[in-house]
């Protein structure tokens, strides 16, 4: 990526991508090729930052005038007491994925629930009046919940190996949705029964991605799942999961991370910088991420 719009000098504004382990992350592509068919003067770098130590990095932004973050994983939670200012749906699920600084204070957004609806909806998954499946109660899983119920969801499992942790999802979105709410483990049986009624799977852990340990122990359960339902992976490296594969093995439709990540940048834009993006300025950052990756749209 050439990047000739970068100026490099006091006016470049640096965004920060902020995370631990950052491992691959993609966010930097298509922000940087946003910024460029924008011709905005700004580049988006990652950067490591381990737990427990966001109030010296805070500190240090305000000292060298950096405007603009990005949290990752595991910084969504634990910016937001750091923050001056906090929409109600993101401090209801601690998490938030932008952040602007200004003369009034620091401000953060959590646009991850209303990306993963736009990419379901734009990938051609039914919502409303269905049963899903979440499968994780990490760090987006409340705000994706939160945003399902705003399209009619009638009921929602949520899948988590700590079911302690689920409950805690559940009980927010019982106590603020009328959408139903039910916890189950990640046992065979458990998923076996929740996925033969559910219309769609949403993914919300990074199990599957590239550098991190872990993988799902089971997937047979996307067998059961009705020929009409959606899966979709909040993952956008590797392109093809383990999920999006065993769903398209079954023939369902599918919806890769890549899709939710490109389907939030005109909110966060208009939130970070001011600026209304465009159908085409999207298709240009999917594109560059499709091309980076090596897949075909």
């Amino acid at each position: 990526m050439k990047l000739e719009n970068i100026k490099l000098n006091l006016d470049t504004e640096i965004v920060y991508n902020v995370g631990w382990p950052m491992g691959k992350t993609n966010a930097p592509r298509c922000y940087n090729k946003i910024f460029e068919v924008l011709d905005m003067n700004a580049i988006m770098l990652p950067v490591e930052i381990q737990k427990g130590m966001l109030p010296q990095f805070m500190d240090a932004c305000r000292l060298l005038n950096i405007h603009y973050l990005c949290p990752t994983m595991p910084h969504k939670k634990d910016f937001i007491p750091l923050l001056d200012d906090v929409d109600e749906v993101s401090r209801l699920f601690q998490s938030v994925n932008a952040i602007r600084i200004d003369e009034k204070g620091s401000h953060g957004v959590g646009m991850d629930g209303k990306g993963a609806i736009r990419a379901m909806e734009n990938g051609g998954a039914k919502l409303d009046g269905i049963n899903a499946l979440m499968y994780g109660a990490g760090s987006i899983s409340g705000v994706v919940g939160y945003e399902l119920s705003r399209k009619n969801v009638k009921k929602l499992y949520i899948a988590n190996r700590s079911v302690e942790k689920a409950e805690e999802i559940a009980k927010i979105l019982r106590e603020n949705t009328p959408m139903e709410t039910e916890v189950i483990t990640t046992a065979r049986e458990a998923l076996d029964r929740a996925a033969e009624e559910c219309e769609l799977l949403a993914n919300v852990t990074p199990l599957g991605m590239c550098g991190f340990p872990a993988k799902h122990d089971y997937l047979g359960f996307i067998d059961r799942m009705p020929k009409t339902a959606t899966v979709f992976d909040c993952i956008i490296n590797p392109p093809k999961t383990e999920v999006i594969g065993a769903a398209q093995k079954n023939g369902l439709n599918t919806v890769p991370g890549m899709q939710m990540l490109v389907s939030q940048m005109d909110v966060i834009f208009d939130f970070m910088f001011g600026k209304k993006l465009l159908p085409e300025h999207k298709e240009a950052c999917l594109d560059e991420l499709c091309s980076f990756l090596g897949v075909e749209r």
